[in-house]
């Protein structure tokens, strides 16, 4: 089976084709485009038109897995943090004869932890001092061992979460609970954090939320406040002392304040951090207000929260191999016969 998995964010849009042959899934080619046209059919225009070989190995793909930031309505996602549309039936019209499934991102980020993108996740927090091999994800079919769920977040142009949850029964599929937590409001507490909130909320013109503040464009304004001065987060994460700074701190705290939550709200076995602004700046989760925020309770729930490991998934690609993977489950259901459904 061939596939074309897609990640699109509000800033750029992967897509890569994947293939499966005996359950065994493997990456082949792709290409990166900004998410910037003006509309979901400009885009895959453009898509063949830079496919390697003008998109002859396209026609070749039975399966569209579309993963994007925001909730998905009648096989439909409208962006978040991008001007376009991204359908369902648009994509099929593209790509004649393949079935679409239509994902938000982080739906596709909880998938990719049983995929090998998980295979270089590192311990941030070691719960109960486990190495991820030996707490059992690698190569999973169903989260054997533990009907707890597990936490996928994080920031990038924008905030994610989902729930990856084991199967019910042994043998039965994991599945995944999307969300919209990263719209939910942030519990800032304290003079130095009710500051930027104020700053915040006249910045963006209404209640804060926790995207605002965890996110790409919140760590720029972050910065802005601390510092005085505007400039992209590439710019000052570099700079020499970004990991001691105050930005950096309190980043790091507002980062394990919302993972404290949501682990909170379904007692995970473990909690995984991806997306771009850790990946490119591991230190704003490395930062020990990260971890003392996360572990800030009291009594029975710090002993709860202390026994879950919390791991930092930078690969480049997560996304796109859990749209794979999520792709594979939903093959598996259209090849079932009709009484199996």
């Amino acid at each position: 089976m061939n596939m074309l998995a897609a990640d699109m964010g509000g800033t750029q849009s992967r897509f890569y084709r994947f293939s499966c042959e005996d359950g065994e899934i493997s990456i082949k080619e792709g290409v990166v485009l900004p998410s910037s046209c003006i509309s979901f059919e400009a885009l895959l225009a453009k898509l063949v038109s830079c496919w390697p070989e003008q998109g002859k190995m396209l026609k070749n793909v039975s399966l569209l897995i579309f993963a994007a930031a925001g909730p998905v309505r009648d096989g439909r996602i409208v962006m978040t943090n991008a001007s376009f549309s991204v359908e369902k039936t648009v994509a099929e019209a593209c790509f004649r004869g393949a079935h679409c499934l239509v994902m938000n991102d982080f739906e596709a980020q909880a998938w990719a932890c049983l995929s090998p993108a998980m295979e270089e996740a590192v311990l941030l927090l070691p719960g109960r001092g486990v190495s991820w091999k030996s707490h059992g994800f690698e190569a999973l079919s169903g989260l054997t061992g533990s009907r707890a769920p597990v936490v996928v977040t994080g920031a990038g142009t924008g905030l994610g979460a989902a729930w990856l949850l084991p199967g019910r029964t042994d043998g039965e599929e994991a599945f995944v609970l999307p969300s919209e937590a990263g719209h939910m409001a942030f519990p800032f507490e304290g003079k130095e954090e009710l500051g930027f909130a104020d700053f915040l909320e006249e910045r963006r013109g209404g209640p804060v939320t926790a995207e605002h503040v965890l996110s790409g464009p919140g760590l720029a304004l972050l910065y802005e406040y601390l510092c005085g001065r505007a400039k992209e987060p590439a710019c000052f994460t570099q700079e020499p002392g970004f990991a001691e700074s105050s930005c950096c701190r309190l980043f790091a705290r507002f980062y394990g304040r919302f993972c404290r939550t949501a682990a909170l709200s379904l007692l995970p076995q473990a909690v995984v951090v991806t997306g771009g602004v850790a990946g490119r700046t591991p230190s704003l989760v490395r930062h020990p207000e990260f971890a003392r925020e996360f572990l800030r309770a009291k009594g029975g729930q710090r002993e709860l929260l202390s026994r879950i490991p919390v791991w930092l998934n930078r690969h480049p690609l997560a996304g796109l191999w859990g749209a794979a993977r999520a792709g594979v489950a939903f093959a598996g259901g259209l090849c079932r016969a009709p009484e199996e459904c």
